[in-house]
């Protein structure tokens, strides 16, 4: 069901025009940048889009022109990490990931843990309004965030925000133990909070 889910979503996003992904970024950034959760400067990681993702790059500017400080994950960290994050500026330099994705080139000790932001806005294929999400698989996200399901953790850091198209819209997951489930979600028609 998962997989079956997956692909019909990822079909979806896929199937929009160039001109499409542009104008929902564009309103999806606005949904973001009048939010309550970026009007304070914040440590907030985005993801470099890919495969039909909405996309991210308007994003960066946007935030800087706000004085926040932007990340992006990194899966060649410190043993024993799933995933970390590296700050990105005007001047950061990039390499390939194992996966063919651009992450930044920053020494392992810059690298911050999930706990360590204020926002996360994590990529998914599929979502639905319980605030479940369906990733790509390979589980970076829920075993970096983890923590987040610790009796006694505070929940509150950070807000794990959904980025996405509205197509990509089910109408029920059925999450697992480990799913970690979202705390708000953006599209280019709504800010949803969960």
């Amino acid at each position: 069901m998962t997989s079956d889910a997956r692909q019909l979503c990822r079909q979806k996003r896929n199937a929009l025009t160039a001109e499409q992904q542009y104008q929902h970024a564009n309103k999806a950034m606005r949904w973001l940048m009048r939010s309550r959760w970026t009007q304070r400067p914040k440590k907030i990681a985005l993801f470099l889009a890919q495969d039909g993702e909405l996309p991210t790059e308007l994003l960066f500017r946007a935030l800087w022109q706000r004085h926040h400080r932007t990340y992006l994950p990194v899966l060649q960290s410190h043993r024993g990490r799933s995933m970390a994050f590296a700050e990105v500026t005007v001047a950061t330099h990039y390499q390939l990931n194992q996966f063919g994705i651009l992450e930044p080139k920053v020494p392992h000790h810059q690298h911050l843990t999930g706990n360590q932001l204020d926002i996360v806005l994590m990529p998914l294929t599929c979502f639905d309004h319980q605030g479940n999400r369906i990733g790509m698989g390979g589980g970076y996200y829920d075993r970096t965030f983890a923590f987040k399901r610790r009796a006694g953790a505070p929940s509150n850091k950070p807000k794990l925000i959904g980025w996405a198209h509205q197509c990509q819209q089910i109408d029920q997951i059925q999450p697992n133990a480990w799913d970690i489930p979202l705390d708000g979600l953006i599209t280019e028609n709504h800010l949803y909070e969960f």
